[in-house]
């Protein structure tokens, strides 16, 4: 067998382990797609880090903007959801409501964090968001966005937009060897970095970084790479490999034994999504790596049924993981611009099951240290069937890309 077949068929083997480091990710759909004949043509969506790191909280499932934020006083969304379906204005996280043309708008009880920091200037809500292709695959539409394009039809790149802007757009300055670009407090890289060769994927880095088999068999694996430099696949694992090392030896430690993370601030990070990978994301900076862009998933929004329960639950951690991260930052006077936005949204109209399917116009949130917050942005397209997209569902007014490209 020729080394580089070896290297190829051992280096799949080895995906599979390392996909929780973000090592296996690095290589999924790369060779579908071709590079643009000019990389200058290729979307820039920010354009500009200075402010601090751009983070992205991604809500995988599609999460229910209307349940977030609620017009209650629109009698459309009172007709289309029974009582358990939404809250009352009396139980609002704010009695009195934010104004956007002219719709009044409350937030959901669990949400009162984020109305604290709306309150305080640092955040911004932004309705009626989303992509404006049709379709309701949850798989097609986070492609879209997490490759920044406005369909699947044509792509500028074989980049995720994140890696498309530290490694094609001339308005940044190139990494150094040395950097940590970007990274993503989830157990997977999103596809938003696909094609970087200087990024990581940890969710939790309270005990450091470990590698799936341990010591031996990460020497192993760089081992194989090693033999073969020149190949693709081993320039990406060995560029892999030398983000994990960086990290693990920038986190302090005692005896060997990596310290974990102690927020700043009073309010605590939540033990669980996406508080954890905010977390790491404060750590990330922390360590003064070089980092630009950073993502963190937050599933479990696919509400079809059960909804009420399900997604107090998902606001709540949301919602105090948010202000734990922002005030963390603010102790520690760090610049940051954060953005929490989802594929797409669901039907006004609630389900047989207590639930809500696919729909179309979602929320957004932008929060950050340079936010000029304490307001809603976008266009309220209002929620008559005749302004509803397809006659069911929440139009998009505002495209994802300008919310990514205005934060």
């Amino acid at each position: 067998m020729k080394r580089r077949t070896f290297l190829k068929a051992s280096a799949t083997s080895t995906l599979s382990a390392a996909s929780q480091l973000g090592l296996g990710g690095m290589f999924a759909g790369i060779s579908k797609w071709s590079f643009a004949a000019n990389p200058e043509q290729a979307i820039s969506i920010n354009k500009s880090i200075n402010n601090g790191p751009f983070i992205v909280v991604f809500l995988r499932g599609g999460a229910d903007g209307l349940a977030i934020l609620s017009p209650l006083d629109d009698p459309n969304f009172l007709a289309a959801r029974p009582p358990e379906m939404r809250f009352t204005k009396e139980k609002a996280a704010n009695s009195t409501p934010i104004t956007l043309d002219g719709t009044n708008f409350y937030w959901h009880p669990a949400a009162a964090p984020l109305h604290q920091l709306l309150s305080n200037g640092r955040l911004i809500a932004w309705p009626a968001v989303g992509i404006k292709d049709e379709t309701r695959s949850h798989f097609e539409a986070q492609e879209i966005i997490e490759r920044g394009v406005q369909n699947l039809q044509s792509f500028p790149d074989s980049f995720g937009w994140m890696a498309r802007q530290v490694y094609l757009n001339k308005n940044h300055i190139p990494p150094n060897p040395n950097a940590l670009p970007l990274f993503a407090g989830s157990n997977t890289m999103p596809r938003a970095m696909q094609g970087a060769n200087q990024m990581l994927a940890v969710r939790d880095l309270q005990g450091g970084i470990s590698f799936p088999g341990g010591p031996a068999s990460l020497k192993g694996v760089q081992a194989l790479a090693e033999v073969d430099n020149n190949h693709p696949a081993a320039q990406m694992m060995l560029g892999n490999f030398s983000s994990l090392d960086q990290v693990n030896n920038a986190l302090p430690k005692t005896d060997n034994k990596v310290l974990p993370y102690v927020t700043s601030a009073q309010v605590p990070y939540p033990d669980s999504d996406p508080g954890v990978g905010l977390r790491s994301v404060a750590r990330i900076m922390q360590t003064n790596l070089g980092l630009q862009y950073a993502w963190v998933d937050y599933g479990g929004w696919d509400t079809h049924e059960y909804q009420p329960g399900k997604i107090n639950y998902q606001i709540e951690q949301l919602s105090k993981a948010l202000l734990a991260f922002d005030e963390d930052m603010r102790a520690q006077n760090k610049d940051y611009k954060l953005v929490v936005m989802t594929e797409f949204g669901r039907r006004l109209i609630s389900n047989k099951s207590n639930g809500t399917d696919h729909g179309h116009g979602s929320l957004a949130l932008v929060m950050g240290s340079s936010v000029s917050g304490g307001k809603m942005m976008g266009r309220w397209p209002g929620l008559e069937t005749s302004q509803l997209d397809r006659g069911v569902d929440l139009a998009v007014t505002t495209d994802y890309l300008q919310v990514l490209k205005n934060a």
